[in-house]
């Protein structure tokens, strides 16, 4: 199977909805061969880079040939491998063809894409994040505890409720385009899914028979796949947060999809498939 990206990749629903629809996370996913084709890309945007991550680890668990065909275009091959994506396919086996890209340093580059698998590790990875964003200078100081602790929290969510088999993966990026300044964290597992995770909790397992719908429901206070009352408050606090002026949270899970900010808390609507999820805040600097 060939997945082709455009030269603009944003997400998973830029795809042709043919070439996503097998779920490496099924026993029966049976392709021998995967290639995901970014040769035409010009830009690869975060929750793309976590898509290709995640879609290509997950299949080579079940013993796939995986290989990403690189951007001809330099400069966005120096960026892709800038993050961290070639060493994270590269470590698990992965073939990536880079020969010839070389490695530069991204200033703006905050957290590069990391696997985390641990309750220990988001925590470790939140000081690091804080710690970064206080040496680089970028952006507001009084916005650097918001930016590290919203990627702890999206990452602890990911720890505890995903079952991946590849634990979680996120990064923490600044950007600047003319005047716009802006941070981003994204955190991706290729685990089971809001819904499923839900309805582990006999009380809202009637709830959520959609992934759209279990995506919405997921942002409300004390909801949570778990039976403990006192849980269920950490996507809802970042969803809440994200509820300032030019912030943005997007959820996508399965096929499932939700974007939350404070001119508009959109309707959770269907999507092309994402398997696990991936949880998306943008920040203004």
């Amino acid at each position: 199977m060939i997945v082709v990206a455009p030269p603009n990749f944003r997400q998973v629903s830029d795809l042709s909805a043919r070439s996503v629809s097998p779920d490496p996370r099924d026993t029966s996913y049976s392709d021998n061969i995967l290639r995901v084709d970014l040769r035409a890309c010009e830009f690869v945007h975060p929750p793309a880079i976590l898509w290709s991550a995640v879609y290509l680890l997950l299949a080579r668990t079940r013993g796939v040939n995986c290989e990403p065909l690189v951007p001809e275009n330099l400069g966005t091959c120096v960026h892709l491998k800038s993050v961290g994506l070639f060493r994270t396919l590269q470590q698990s086996g992965v073939t990536v063809e880079d020969r010839g890209v070389p490695t530069r340093h991204n200033p703006q580059l905050i957290l590069p894409l990391t696997q985390f698998n641990t309750e220990f590790e988001p925590e470790n990875l939140t000081n690091e994040a804080h710690e970064a964003l206080q040496k680089s200078g970028m952006g507001a100081p009084n916005l650097y505890p918001l930016v590290s602790e919203t990627f702890g929290e999206i990452a602890m969510n990911a720890v505890q409720h995903s079952q991946s088999p590849l634990g979680g993966y996120g990064l923490v990026q600044f950007y600047q385009s003319g005047t716009a300044r802006r941070f981003v964290c994204c955190v991706a597992d290729g685990g089971v899914g809001i819904r499923k995770s839900l309805e582990q909790n006999p009380e809202l397992r009637h709830r959520v028979p959609y992934d759209w719908v279990a995506v919405e429901l997921a942002t409300r206070e004390r909801v949570s796949g778990t039976a403990d009352k006192m849980r269920g408050i950490g996507l809802y606090g970042v969803a809440e947060d994200m509820r300032v002026t030019g912030r943005q949270l997007v959820i996508q899970s399965g096929l499932g999809w939700l974007i939350i900010s404070q001119r508009m808390e959109s309707q959770a609507r269907r999507t092309k498939l994402f398997p696990g999820t991936l949880v998306y805040a943008d920040i203004p600097a």
